[in-house]
C-alpha cells in the first residue's frame, strides 16, 4: 500500500509548530524491525478485539466473537507480554487498562490473562475494563471482582431505548440498570458510565433524563461523549451520504454544559474535559498516561522517543508475534517537544496541571507562558492552589478542539490501519 498523507489540519499543526519548534511532520513509517527503547515504566493497555455484535458508530478494531478466535489472541497475547518482558526488564507497570472491543466477552479467559500479567509486570495500579451492558450479568460482575478489576466502564451510552435503537444497541434500558447494580453488589470500587450525547434525534430533555439516571445509580464516575463520525465507521458512512447531520456545535456546548452543571450540583467533581466523579476512589480513566505500553492488535505505545502502533489484523497480528515476538506495524519517531506537547495536552484533558508540571513543560516551550496570559485573558483556565485549571469554559472549548483538528488526524491513521494490514506509512501533518 502506498504511503497515506493527511492533508494538513492548519490550526493542530501550527500549534504544534509553533509551541514546540519541532518543524518535522508527524509521519508513521512502516516498521521492519523493531526493538523497545528503555522506559522507565508506566501504563499497560491490553486491546482485546471481539464483540457479540458490533455498534455502527464504533471506529474501534474490533470483530465478532468467535472462541477459536479468541483462544489464538489469548496465547499470541502471552507470547507478545513474554517478548517485551524479555527486553524492558523489571519494567514498573502502574495501572492496567483493558480496552476493545468488549474485553469481558472472553469470560474466563480473562482470570487467566490477568494472572499472567501480575507474573511478568507485578502491577501496582488499578486494574480497569471496559464492559457492554448486555454482556454483564452477575456471573461476569463476579469474574470481574475475583480478578482484582477496581474500575469498571459500563457502555451504557443512554437510558432513552429510542436512542439506543439509533445507536444500533440491541437492548433495553433494564439491560443496563441490571448490569450497574450487578457491580454494585460485587463491591467494585469504582463503576464509571458511559454516556453519549450530540446524537441525531436526541433533544436536551432526554439528555437531562439520561443525565439524572447515571447520577442517580451505584456508579462513582459518569463519562459522556459526542457522537464520533470516523469515516469508516458506519455512521460516518451515512453522514457522507447526507442521511446524517450531526447537531451544530452550539447544540453540544449547550449539551456540555447541561452535563457539566447538573453533575456538579449532584455533588460530582471534574476530573476530565468528559469524566465527573464523586467520592475518593480510583478514577476510571482510559487515556492521560504519558507512557504506556500496548498489547494486541491496533494498540499504541508510546515511549517518549518513539510511538508504535500494532497491525490492526487480527491474523496477522498473531502470525507476526509467532515469528517475530512483537506486532509492531508502524513507528514515529518524536523529538522531546513533541513528546512534551503531547504531555501537555492529556495534562489539559485532565483540567488539572501542577505547578511543578508547567513549570518543567513552559521551559521547554518557551512559547507557554503568553500562551497562558492569553487563555487566562480569554476565561479559559485559571490559577488554581497548587496549579492551573480549566474553566467550564476552557473544558468545552477543549473537547471542540480535539473534535475539530485532533480526531481528523487519528482518522486518517485508523484509516490506514484498516485498508493495510502492513501500511507503507501515514503523514498526518
Amino acid at each position: 500500500m502506498r504511503d497515506t498523507t493527511r492533508p494538513s489540519t492548519t490550526l493542530l499543526d501550527g500549534l504544534r509548530r509553533l509551541l514546540s519548534g519541532d518543524r518535522e511532520p508527524l509521519r508513521f513509517s512502516r516498521c521492519e524491525d523493531f526493538s523497545p527503547p528503555p522506559m522507565e515504566g508506566g501504563g499497560l493497555y491490553v486491546h482485546v478485539p471481539f464483540c457479540r455484535s458490533l455498534c455502527p458508530y464504533c471506529p474501534y478494531v474490533r470483530g465478532p466473537y468467535r472462541p477459536a478466535d479468541a483462544g489464538a489472541f489469548c496465547s499470541a497475547l502471552v507470547r507478545e507480554m513474554d517478548w517485551y518482558r524479555q527486553r524492558l526488564g523489571h519494567w514498573p507497570v502502574g495501572s492496567v487498562y483493558f480496552g476493545g472491543g468488549t474485553p469481558t466477552v472472553i469470560g474466563p479467559r480473562l482470570l487467566s490473562i490477568v494472572d499472567d500479567i501480575r507474573q511478568r509486570f507485578t502491577p501496582s495500579g488499578p486494574f480497569c475494563i471496559e464492559s457492554h451492558p448486555a454482556d454483564l450479568g452477575p456471573a461476569r460482575a463476579r469474574l470481574l471482582a475475583d480478578a482484582g478489576f477496581e474500575s469498571v466502564s459500563v457502555g451504557v451510552q443512554s437510558f432513552d431505548p429510542a436512542v439506543l435503537a439509533f445507536l444500533g444497541r440491541a437492548y433495553a434500558p433494564d439491560t443496563a440498570r441490571r448490569s450497574l447494580d450487578a457491580l454494585a453488589a460485587c463491591g467494585i470500587p469504582s463503576i464509571n458510565v458511559d454516556l453519549m450525547f450530540a446524537i441525531p434525534g436526541q433533544d436536551p430533555d432526554s439528555w437531562q433524563r439520561d443525565i439524572d439516571e447515571a447520577a442517580a445509580g451505584p456508579a462513582q464516575q459518569v463519562t459522556a461523549y459526542p457522537l464520533f463520525t470516523f469515516p469508516y465507521a458506519e455512521v460516518g458512512r451515512q453522514r457522507a451520504s447526507r442521511r446524517l447531520q450531526m447537531p451544530p456545535w452550539r447544540l453540544r456546548r449547550r449539551m456540555y454544559y447541561q452535563l457539566y452543571d447538573s453533575l456538579v450540583s449532584a455533588g460530582f467533581r471534574r476530573v476530565s474535559v468528559w469524566s465527573f466523579q464523586r467520592g475518593e476512589g480510583p478514577r476510571f480513566s482510559s487515556v492521560t498516561r504519558r507512557r504506556y505500553l500496548g498489547l494486541g492488535p491496533s494498540a499504541g505505545s508510546c515511549y517518549g522517543s518513539v510511538f508504535t502502533l500494532n497491525t490492526f489484523s487480527l491474523g496477522e497480528y498473531c502470525g507476526s508475534v509467532a515469528r517475530r515476538g512483537h506486532a509492531v506495524a508502524l513507528t514515529m519517531p518524536m523529538a522531546g517537544a513533541t513528546d512534551d506537547l503531547m504531555d501537555l495536552y492529556w495534562r489539559a484533558y485532565d483540567t488539572r496541571i501542577e505547578a511543578g508540571q508547567w513549570e518543567r513543560l513552559a521551559s521547554s516551550m518557551p512559547r507557554l507562558r503568553p500562551g497562558l496570559a492569553t487563555a487566562r485573558a480569554l476565561g479559559l483556565c485559571e490559577r488554581e492552589p497548587g496549579g492551573l485549571a480549566l474553566t467550564r469554559r476552557g473544558s468545552f472549548w477543549l473537547h471542540l478542539l480535539q473534535n475539530q483538528v485532533a480526531l481528523p488526524g487519528v482518522a486518517a491513521l485508523w484509516a490506514a490501519g484498516k485498508q493495510a494490514a502492513w501500511p507503507a506509512g501515514v503523514t498526518l501533518h
